[in-house]
């Protein structure tokens, strides 16, 4: 029997990562990947209780200096990345003068590491661990005073799925209370468990995130990678749908979309098979967005994979070019948009210009950010390297005025600066 994740369509934003999780489950079938079985029962006896016990980890540690809480995460995921090491080094040129960056100006900048993502299973699986090892270790270098730098990370079913449910319990209580818990799923958990583990929700963690920037503190987090269809489909292809849409003459009249999309072939049947629940079902902006992932990814009436590949097939070209018409967008209009997106989806890390113009830039209304790019390494032999930090300050609305570490300078849009920085830094 097929591995299954568990869904269920909610007439939320939820529902497109559906759209990842059968991709997924198709990937998962034909290369035979085993992955433990988690029946229902477990699920409701299991899981509440190490929710619970991770919690309380949580509490222990936040209760116990700084300095213990970064002893403690070194030694973790060192012992999940073992036996292979790269050492780290807090006295390394980089990290100097990200840390003389931090310190201009009269007030103390947040900080935040942006991760590169290897392959979640695999030979490189292990340097996922490596990489948020040295983000904490660079933030609590940079910062030279007590900090406990806080991981965005996943701790949903999808994310855990090669561990048993008692540790996927135990992980999730942990990781989604101490850190910056990022349940995608949250609204299929039952309801004591989705209790234990309210914060992490979906629908939270954008706020969490800029609270904790705001107010001057230490975050890590991966900017994308790891598993093509989360990058291409729910990354990349939402976001270029985005813009598209912002481009329609047409965007203030979302029936005239919903009526051009509806004549489209195969909608219907990608309307009536679709993750989407009723109240999504509704908005011409979610299934603009639906239709480009389950295009790329090849699932609900999708007619080939394009995640994995990183090209568009024909088929492919053809549905989105519809759906551009859709938009209102003629030909000519439809072109640069198009041949913008085939770029990025080639990368294994697109830009996310969406996380920059939103979350960052709310951050910089309250004080300067510096971003620490740390990134894997493949040529001339594995490894781990920090890169030049950027210090950022706002410059008006969705503006920003930048520093880096080695005296390069940038000003203007965050959207042009989540480009430039994707290109400088990773693949």
């Amino acid at each position: 029997m097929p591995y299954a994740y568990p869904t269920q369509k909610t007439g939320t934003s939820q529902d497109l990562f559906t759209i990842i999780t059968k991709a997924s489950e198709r990937h998962i079938e034909a290369n035979h990947i085993e992955l433990p079985v988690k029946t229902a029962w477990q699920r409701r006896a299991m899981e509440p209780p190490f929710l619970l016990l991770g919690a309380a980890v949580s509490k222990l540690l936040e209760a116990l200096p700084a300095r213990v809480g970064l002893k403690f995460h070194d030694k973790l995921f060192s012992g999940l990345a073992s036996p292979r090491h790269y050492p780290f080094d807090a006295a390394s040129p980089v990290v100097a003068r990200a840390a003389a960056l931090a310190r201009k100006g009269n007030v103390s900048p947040s900080l935040l590491a942006l991760v590169s993502h290897p392959p979640v299973m695999g030979d490189l699986a292990h340097l996922n661990f490596e990489l948020v090892r040295h983000a904490t270790l660079a933030l609590a270098a940079i910062r030279a005073s007590s900090c406990r730098p806080r991981l965005l990370v996943a701790v949903d079913p999808f994310a855990l799925d090669t561990i048993p449910v008692w540790q996927e319990g135990l992980y999730a209580g942990f990781m989604g209370t101490y850190h910056l818990g990022f349940d995608r799923l949250s609204l299929g958990r039952g309801a004591l468990s989705r209790a234990l583990i309210g914060p992490a929700s979906w629908d939270r963690l954008p706020h969490r995130l800029i609270r904790l920037l705001s107010t001057g503190g230490e975050a890590g987090m991966v900017l994308a990678g790891g598993v093509p269809a989360t990058t291409r489909a729910l990354y990349a292809a939402r976001e270029w749908v985005s813009r598209c849409r912002r481009r329609s003459p047409d965007r203030g009249e979302p029936a005239k979309i919903m009526a051009r999309l509806r004549a489209l072939p195969g909608f219907p049947d990608f309307e009536r098979q679709g993750p989407h629940g009723p109240a999504l079902a509704k908005s011409a902006a979610r299934l603009t967005e639906a239709w480009a992932m389950a295009t790329l990814a090849g699932v609900f009436g999708g007619v080939e994979d394009c995640v994995s590949t990183g090209r568009l097939s024909g088929v492919a070209r053809e549905r989105l070019s519809e759906l551009l018409r859709a938009l209102g967008l003629g030909a000519a209009e439809a072109a640069g948009p198009l041949k913008e997106f085939e770029g990025e989806l080639a990368r294994e890390t697109p830009y996310r210009a969406r996380f920059f113009t939103t979350v960052v830039a709310r951050a910089l209304r309250r004080r300067p950010m510096l971003i620490l790019p740390i990134a894997h390494r493949l040529e001339g032999g594995l490894g781990v390297e920090a890169r030049e930090a950027w210090l950022l300050s706002s410059c008006g609305p969705g503006r920003a005025a930048g520093e880096r570490g080695d005296g390069s300078r940038f000003e203007g849009t965050l959207a042009e600066f989540a480009e430039a920085f994707g290109k400088e830094n990773f693949r």
